[in-house]
């Protein structure tokens, strides 16, 4: 069977090699994947295919001509989307006699859109999954599903591990689905069901410290680990990203009710031995986030939280109102 498998960068990776271990009696899998741009993240199926000696397209699908699909002409059979973030033409999903088929990372008709993953993160889903749907001629995400198939997610799941588990439970359930391609009902997405994962921008590294601290917790779950690395904020105009945070326990609590009439936003230390590495930032409702780690944005590397405290806050007086360390966002 002639497949063609159009995806790029790393969470298709595992995917594509199944298909490659599956087709190894009958290897006529090729990889059609996104043209080259210097802004893109590193396309590591690509990689793959070339390091593989498999044919690759990268065609410029908005072109109106028909100089790709000549090259394709002779009937591909099975259509496989995963990653691939263009609209396929019509008469290009046309050509393939057994269909055209997407994976998408979300429970259908769940989160359609660009960043299924980080918006289920970020709206502290318990599950998510991956759901296998026929192609929707001139709308994304939008077929029939065939198959689904469900995970939880924890609560230290961060973009990076979801990510990961999902794409390795596509992989485990590929020769699954093309084996039973012809046997699955088609079942209509229920349209009053469908949520939206518009792709993330600058604007969702922005942290508001008037929500509470579970709500910028799984802010940054969700945005750590993208291309866009993390939440940002600023502080005496030095610009730094979140590198690790988590949540406090209570015994922390207790020695930052303290503090709990001072302004959102605003960072705070414990006196107590076993958290003098960390600094704290005051949220809603009384909520902190501790932070361990971070990084400026001008510099490669992650530092520890007791640094940041030693550059900006050697002058913090414990069991004092007298501080005033606010960030900006």
């Amino acid at each position: 069977m002639k497949t063609f498998f159009f995806g790029s960068g790393l969470f298709p990776l595992p995917i594509f090699q199944r298909l490659h271990k599956l087709s190894a009696i009958d290897p006529k899998i090729n990889l059609i994947t996104v043209p080259n741009h210097s802004h893109k993240e590193k396309n590591q199926i690509k990689d793959y295919a070339i390091q593989q000696q498999f044919k690759i397209y990268q065609p410029n699908l908005s072109d109106k001509g028909n100089s790709f699909i000549n090259e394709i002409k002779d009937q591909p059979d099975l259509g496989i989307v995963c990653n691939y973030g263009y609209m396929i033409p019509n008469q290009i999903i046309d050509i393939f006699k057994k269909g055209v088929y997407v994976i998408h990372p979300s429970l259908l008709p769940k989160y359609r859109g660009a960043a299924p993953i980080q918006r289920a993160i970020m709206n502290d889903e318990q599950k998510t999954g991956v759901s296998f749907i026929e192609i929707s001629k001139n709308k994304f995400d939008a077929g029939a599903i065939l198959l689904r198939k469900e995970i939880d997610i924890l609560a230290v799941d961060r973009y990076k591990e979801l990510s990961q588990k999902l794409s390795q439970l596509t992989a485990d359930s590929i020769e699954e689905f093309i084996n039973n391609i012809d046997k699955y009902e088609r079942l209509s997405q229920n349209t009053s069901e469908t949520t939206k994962a518009p792709k993330i921008t600058q604007i969702d590294l922005k942290v508001d410290f008037n929500n509470n601290a579970k709500k910028i917790y799984n802010q940054y779950r969700g945005i750590y680990g993208t291309n866009f690395h993390s939440l940002k904020l600023k502080y005496q105009e030095r610009e730094f990203y979140l590198e690790n945070i988590t949540q406090i326990n209570d015994l922390e609590l207790e020695h930052l009710k303290q503090f709990n009439t001072a302004e959102n936003g605003t960072i705070w230390l414990l006196k107590i031995k076993q958290f003098k590495n960390y600094f704290y930032i005051k949220c809603n409702e009384n909520s902190w986030i501790r932070v361990q780690e971070f990084r400026f944005t001008d510099r490669g590397s992650s530092q520890a939280a007791y640094t940041f405290k030693n550059q900006f806050m050697m002058d913090f007086k414990f069991d004092s109102f007298d501080n005033y360390y606010k960030l900006s966002y």
